[in-house]
C-alpha cells in the first residue's frame, strides 16, 4: 500500500482532540471503516488517520479498490469523498473545491474537444469552460460562487493565523474577506496620500495644485457668505461681515471637485440660515452628505426669529474614505476661536485630524495651522 503525499494533503487534517478521539475508538472497537485503495496504482485514498493509528497499535483493518482511470481521477474521488464529511468548515470546503478548479477545467475542455466546439473564439471558449466550472464548484462544494470567489482570494493573500482560524471555524469568510480587502484599500489609499503629499510640498500656490496633481484626503471649508442670497442684507439684529462676502453663484465654481483625492472628507461650515446652499454644493462638487456636526457656542448671538447658538459644519464623503475613529459624537462645545469674528474653535482642528487623515486642506482660511495647506485672506500661502 502507497501512500502518496499529494493525495494525503487532499484530506483535511483533523483537531489534535478529534484524532485522539478516533484513536481511542479504533484501539478500543477495532477499525470498522474499510481503508479505500485506487486499485489500478495500490494507493491509499481514503483512510489515512486510521491506517497510522492501526499499523501503530497493531489493529487489523480492511481494505477495498476502487477502479479509476487515472491521477486526475483519483484526486476528483479524494476530494468528493471528503465533502461527506459533516465536520467541514466552510473554508475547508472552499479550499476542497479550489483544489477542483484545474482538474474541472480540464474536463471542460475536453468536452468541448469531442463535441466540436474548438472552432469558438478563444476567449469566448474559456470564458464559458470559466463559468461551467464555477457553477460545479459551487454546487459539488454546497457553497455559493460569491463565497467561494471570497475564499481563493482568502487562500492568497491571507496569513496562516488567519487561515488556521478559517479552518477552525473561529472567523468567517466573508469577515475576514471583508477585513482584509479593507486594508488593502487603505493601503492603497495611504500610498496616495503620500503621494499627493509630496506633490502639495513641491507647488507654490494654490492655483497651482490641480494642474500639478495633487489632491487633498481632507478638505475644510468656511465660505464668505453672502447674505443677499438670502435676502437678509441690512435686515436688523444681523451683524454684516467685515470681510468680502461671495455669492453661492461663485462659490459653485470652486475646483474643490479637482482638490479632492477620489477618497475625501469635506468639512463644510455653514449656518442655520445658509443650509439650502450647502447641501448644493456638496452635489455640485461631487460628495455625498454624510451628517452635520454641530458647534454649540459659548453665548447667544443675534438673529431675527430665534437667537443663533449654534453653528454647523455638513460632513461629506467622496470615495469610499472611513473615518479613523469610531467614538465621536455629532456635536461638540468649544469656545471661539482667537481671531474674533468668523474665528472657528481650535478644538475642532483637533477634532478634524483625530478623525480624517492628510494631507489638510482649508478654504478660506483666517490663519496659518501647522501640516495644513491654507488658502484665504489672512494667510501666508501654503
Amino acid at each position: 500500500m502507497i501512500v502518496d503525499p499529494e493525495f494525503q494533503a487532499l484530506c483535511q487534517k483533523l483537531k489534535p482532540e478529534e484524532y485522539s478521539q478516533l484513536r481511542e475508538n479504533i484501539v478500543r472497537d477495532g477499525c470498522r471503516d474499510s481503508l479505500v485503495l485506487w486499485q489500478e496504482e495500490d494507493i491509499l485514498l481514503d483512510g489515512h488517520n486510521r491506517y497510522d493509528i492501526c499499523e501503530e497499535h497493531k489493529v487489523p483493518y480492511h481494505v477495498k479498490s476502487v477502479q479509476l482511470p487515472g491521477r486526475d481521477a483519483a484526486k476528483l474521488w479524494i476530494i468528493r469523498n471528503q465533502f461527506g464529511r459533516r465536520n467541514l468548515t466552510a473554508y475547508q470546503r472552499a479550499v476542497l473545491a479550489l483544489a477542483m478548479e484545474p482538474l474541472l477545467a480540464e474536463t471542460a475542455r475536453e468536452r468541448q474537444r469531442e463535441g466540436g466546439q474548438t472552432k469558438l473564439p478563444q476567449n469566448s471558449g474559456e470564458a464559458k469552460r470559466n463559468r461551467e466550472t464555477d457553477r460545479q464548484l459551487a454546487d459539488e462544494a454546497g457553497l455559493s460562487h460569491d463565497t467561494i470567489a471570497k475564499a481563493k482570494y482568502l487562500h492568497r493573500q491571507a496569513d496562516d493565523v488567519t487561515q488556521q482560524r478559517l479552518i477552525d471555524g473561529e472567523t468567517t469568510i466573508n469577515a475576514e474577506y471583508t477585513k482584509l480587502r479593507h486594508a488593502e484599500k487603505e493601503q492603497q489609499r495611504e500610498a496616495r496620500r503620500a503621494e499627493n503629499a509630496q506633490r502639495i510640498s513641491s507647488t507654490t500656490s494654490l492655483d497651482d495644485l490641480p494642474a500639478a496633481g495633487a489632491r487633498f484626503a481632507t478638505i475644510v471649508l468656511d465660505p464668505p457668505w453672502d447674505w443677499g442670497d438670502e435676502g437678509d442684507c441690512d435686515q436688523l439684529g444681523r451683524a454684516r461681515p467685515t470681510y468680502g462676502t461671495m455669492p453661492l453663484e461663485k462659490l459653485l465654481e470652486l475646483p474643490v471637485d479637482k482638490l479632492a483625492d477620489e477618497d475625501c472628507h469635506l468639512y463644510l461650515w455653514i449656518t442655520n440660515r445658509s443650509l439650502p446652499k450647502g447641501f448644493s454644493l456638496l452635489e455640485r462638487w461631487g460628495f455625498r452628505y454624510v451628517t452635520a456636526l454641530t458647534w454649540c457656542k459659548p453665548s447667544f448671538g443675534l438673529g431675527n426669529y430665534f437667537r443663533g447658538s449654534t453653528e454647523h459644519v455638513l460632513f461629506g464623503v467622496r470615495g469610499s474614505q472611513p473615518l479613523k475613529r469610531k467614538d465621536i459624537g455629532t456635536w461638540f462645545a468649544a469656545p471661539r476661536g482667537p481671531l474674533g469674528h468668523s474665528s472657528k474653535p481650535v478644538e475642532f482642528y483637533d477634532l478634524v485630524e483625530s478623525c480624517s487623515p492628510g494631507p489638510y486642506l482649508e478654504m478660506f482660511a483666517r490663519g496659518n495651522r501647522n501640516g495644513w495647506v491654507s488658502w484665504g485672506a489672512d494667510t501666508n500661502g501654503n
